[in-house]
């Protein structure tokens, strides 16, 4: 892949993730909940309120940026993430290494904020992602694509509007 062909892909996996987030944020309220927390052992990432659970999301984690290093880091090189949490993201790897493109091959380069929000819409864009957020720590923020998103109360998970494939806004916010 040329450099301009994965700028293009760049750029629409941009579009579509921020369609994704806009549904999410429109159906399931995401933004609006006092408290988000994710949990390894589940793979969940869970919204609530006063202690009851309104959303949950599947999620894989994508990568990370450090605000104190101005790097990004690859999930799959991250033994802090359980492997269950990342095993997704070894597609994402495998489309890099078959179409060339170093930033999906390189587990660790320079990076700001927005690297990290075009390589979650990269990987959401390969693994049909639902969604995608961002969690700030006290060192940079944490990536993470859904796989699935649902109601707490729901015993299905909801068949959710996330799977429009254009858009025209820009880059993702949450």
């Amino acid at each position: 892949m040329t450099e301009d062909q994965f700028n293009t892909l760049i750029a629409q996996s941009v579009k579509d993730l921020q369609i994704k987030i806009d549904n999410c944020k429109s159906e399931f309220k995401i933004g609006t909940y006092k408290r988000f927390d994710w949990n390894q052992e589940t793979g969940e990432l869970i919204w609530s309120d006063d202690g009851v659970k309104k959303v949950i999301a599947k999620v894989q984690f994508v990568g990370s940026v450090s605000t104190i290093s101005n790097t990004w880091l690859w999930s799959w090189e991250n033994p802090s993430i359980l492997d269950g949490m990342k095993n997704e993201m070894n597609k994402v790897k495998a489309f890099g290494k078959e179409n060339k493109i170093e930033k999906l091959t390189t587990a660790k380069w320079p990076a700001e904020e927005v690297d990290g929000w075009e390589m979650t819409a990269i990987a959401a864009h390969i693994l049909k992602a639902k969604g995608a957020y961002r969690s700030p720590g006290k060192t940079g923020f944490t990536f993470m694509v859904f796989t699935d998103i649902y109601w707490a109360n729901e015993k299905e998970k909801s068949s959710n509007k996330t799977d429009v494939p254009d858009s025209t806004k820009a880059s993702p916010e949450i």
